[in-house]
């Protein structure tokens, strides 16, 4: 009956877990069916809760359903829920490791939250970066983004928030081993938290904070101060009642203690931790404690109380199978039996220790038993079994493989050529007496090899008969790998196809939008090329004149014929400039650019068309250098744009309204504002509705008739400005004025 009790226990666990599962099955294929009946904003919805709850069991899932919110959210006109299934898109990308889209989305959610102003999901988002960052690895980036989100927090003055991104801010420091900003930010939380009216979860924070500033300080070498944290941490958790954290606090002072050889003191905290684990029945923990108590009775010569405590150590570990727990016990009993002169039984156990780090890939560990070996075998005199383990811990540990190595393998070599000589000397004195005995042996030798033979056939048979068995499995198996990795192959060749298909189609949509510009400043190009040319038509002229008139002299035709020269250089240059802007540039082809030289260019193309229109164009373009890391002409496409747009809103409040007294102007300025470089493009014409306002950047959203754009300037212009982690503001009145303010980071 008791045999069968642990069974009946385990089937019933399963079935309530299966049971559970099924329920929550259920509950999700319930809510998808209300949500294929649903419309509208209610559909939107259910599909946003779907793919929350998706999100933990099958990410692929959430992915599915939050496109499906993307897209209805945009026909349907519902920028919130678009910016929410941006959010949870960016989710469930960082919980398939996909970090490139989890940036794409986190970022486009963040720039449609900021539009709202909704700064607590702000601070989320920035925290979900962050984490992306923390996890390429870039954690210079993912503290950047951590200090946005604080800075929010502190605006917001929500302490909750505030703790939570100083916990990651703190986490974040340890990983880089910044320990000391990771105790700044330990100590702020502490500060939010206060020390009155403390409710349970918030001595909880303030147990973990002191704990999280004890290891700082630990790694820091500082174990006067760790100690003094482990403490505090100690008193808190003992005051609301949790006895896990006040075990490990009594564990880490007692380590103190041990680092500082404090051993008294040390022993009375492991121990104390001891029974605090044994209560709670935390196998680790107790581990943990039993190593140390272990430690403290080694470094104070009681070996026979070490080897007690390291083999308690040991039987729970191996009841556990905690790999690291086994191999730590049996290397410190190891250690117990050599310092007694037990030599044989050291080694015992380091050999059962280096079987268990072969087995799991323990390769530092085995490195370290390695060493022990060789220092009891050469304090036995197994000279040659000493050289072979120092040889074994030489190889792994490569990166000590210094002097000192090199004198103890010369050292070791030595002593092995000394006792081989000594040993070839005894062969030979023994060489008659083993003679007479090998007479003997060879009987015994028959029958043992007979005896050898048919056992060694017998498990020949069982072995092949495993063998043959093992090999099925192992063929059916592989079979099964390679049907997965062909699916895989071919989901990724898919993916491949569909995201250059995407890249392509991004690239048509923006030369489109360089042709557009390019055919509307036609007649300014034109003007710009026609000047020169008069200029080479007059030259020609007046060379002409003076030959006929033979009235010329040599210094005059070369004046004349530079001048042409220059003319012809300023046309080439014209054509070359419009060359390369209006083919398809490469992705990414970032350099540095002068924003003052890039709004130079675009004014250049679009002076004499304006010129013609009776708009007046006002510069202020900043003095300072005003570069920054970008795409030159990606930059000037989204200056022309802005002056297309500018102008096509004048010539509309102009076409409006018929004042004789209205002079259409167009104001363009650059500045440097801190770390950034800013420009703008002004105009009085018409405005922009505040119903649009928000959706002026959408792709193919245009106020003008279909002849005169297509809509893609503002998307295309905004994508770049994003790419380059620059920020577009616009503000406008109705029938007064618009002002487009682009602001990129120098760096």
């Amino acid at each position: 009956m008791n045999l069968l009790f642990p069974h009946r226990l385990v089937l019933m666990v399963a079935a309530m877990l299966l049971s559970i599962f099924v329920v929550g099955q259920n509950s999700l294929d319930s809510l998808e069916a209300s949500a294929n009946r649903a419309v509208g904003e209610e559909k939107l919805d259910l599909l946003l809760q779907l793919s929350e709850n998706y999100l933990k069991i099958n990410p692929d899932r959430t992915l599915d359903f939050g496109l499906q919110v993307l897209v209805q959210a945009k026909k349907l006109g519902k920028p919130l829920q678009e910016a929410q299934a941006l959010w949870i898109m960016g989710k469930a990308n960082f919980k398939i490791a996909n970090l490139e889209n989890a940036l794409r989305y986190y970022n486009r959610a963040l720039g449609q939250f900021e539009k709202f102003n909704m700064r607590e999901e702000q601070v989320n988002i920035l925290i979900g970066l962050s984490e992306v960052y923390e996890n390429a690895p870039n954690p210079e980036m993912a503290l950047v983004f951590l200090d946005r989100a604080y800075s929010l927090a502190v605006q917001l003055k929500d302490n909750n928030l505030q703790t939570t991104v100083l916990m990651n801010l703190g986490q974040t420091h340890i990983k880089k081993g910044s320990y000391r900003n990771a105790i700044v930010q330990y100590n702020r939380i502490l500060q939010i938290v206060g020390d009155v009216n403390l409710t349970d979860e918030k001595k909880t924070i303030k147990t973990s904070c002191y704990g999280k500033i004890g290891l700082s300080y630990k790694n820091l070498g500082e174990f006067q101060q760790s100690r003094e944290a482990y403490e505090k941490a100690s008193r808190l958790a003992k005051s609301f009642g949790d006895s896990s954290e006040y075990g490990k606090a009594q564990r880490e002072i007692a380590l103190s203690f041990y680092l500082v050889q404090k051993m008294d003191s040390s022993m009375i905290y492991y121990t104390k931790a001891l029974n605090i684990s044994s209560s709670l029945k935390d196998s680790l923990e107790i581990l943990n404690a039993l190593q140390g108590i272990g430690d403290v009775n080694f470094e104070i010569g009681k070996y026979d109380q070490a080897k007690y405590y390291f083999n308690r150590q040991l039987i729970i570990a191996e009841q556990i199978k905690n790999v690291d727990g086994i191999v730590t016990s049996l290397v410190k009993i190891s250690r117990c039996y050599y310092v007694s002169g037990d030599y044989p039984t050291s080694s015992t156990y380091l050999n059962r220790a280096l079987a268990i780090a072969k087995s799991k890939n323990l390769t530092s560990t085995a490195a370290d038993v390695y060493k022990y070996l060789s220092l009891i075998s050469e304090s036995e005199g197994r000279y040659r079994d000493a050289l072979a383990f120092y040889k074994s811990w030489a190889d792994i540990r490569d990166s000590i493989y210094n002097e000192e190595g090199g004198e103890k393998l010369a050292k070791l070599q030595i002593l092995y050529d000394i006792s081989q000589k000594e040993r070839e000397n005894e062969i030979l004195r023994q060489g008659s007496e083993i003679q007479k005995l090998q007479i003997s042996k060879n009987r015994y030798q028959s029958i043992i090899l007979i005896s050898v033979a048919v056992t060694l056939f017998v498990l020949i048979i069982f072995l092949a008969f495993l063998y043959q068995s093992k090999h099925k499995e192992v063929r059916k198996q592989k079979e099964a790998e390679q049907r997965i990795v062909e699916i895989n192959k071919e989901l990724e060749r898919r993916m491949i196809l569909e995201i250059k298909k995407q890249e392509k189609q991004q690239q048509l949509l923006s030369q489109k939008s360089k042709l557009e510009s390019l055919g509307t400043l036609a007649a300014g190009i034109a003007h710009e090329i026609n000047q020169p040319l008069g200029g080479i038509s007059m030259g020609l002229d007046n060379i002409l004149l003076k030959i006929n008139d033979k009235n010329y002299t040599d210094s005059y035709l070369k004046e004349k014929i530079s001048s042409l020269f220059n003319n012809v250089d300023r046309i080439k240059r014209i054509i070359d400039h419009i060359r390369i802007f209006s083919r398809t540039q490469k992705p990414n082809a970032l350099e540095r650019v002068d924003v003052n030289e890039v709004i130079s260019s675009a004014l250049l193309m679009v002076n004499a068309q304006y010129q013609t229109h009776n708009v007046i164009i006002e510069t202020k373009l900043s003095k300072g250098e005003c570069t920054i890391i970008g795409d030159k002409f990606k930059l000037e496409q989204v200056v022309l744009n802005l002056l297309s747009n500018a102008k096509h809103a004048a010539d509309e409040k102009d076409r409006q309204h018929c004042d004789e007294n209205y002079q259409k102007r167009i104001v363009v300025k650059s500045w440097i504002s801190d770390q950034n470089v800013c420009f703008s493009v002004w105009d009085n014409g018409i405005g922009i509705h505040p119903d649009i306002l928000e959706k002026i950047y959408d792709p193919f959203f245009t106020t003008k008739n279909e002849e005169k754009g297509t809509g893609l300037g503002l998307s295309i212009a905004y994508g770049f400005i994003k790419d380059i982690l620059g920020e577009i503001r616009v503000e406008s009145n109705i029938g007064e004025f618009t002002n487009f303010e682009i602001i990129i980071p120098k760096q």
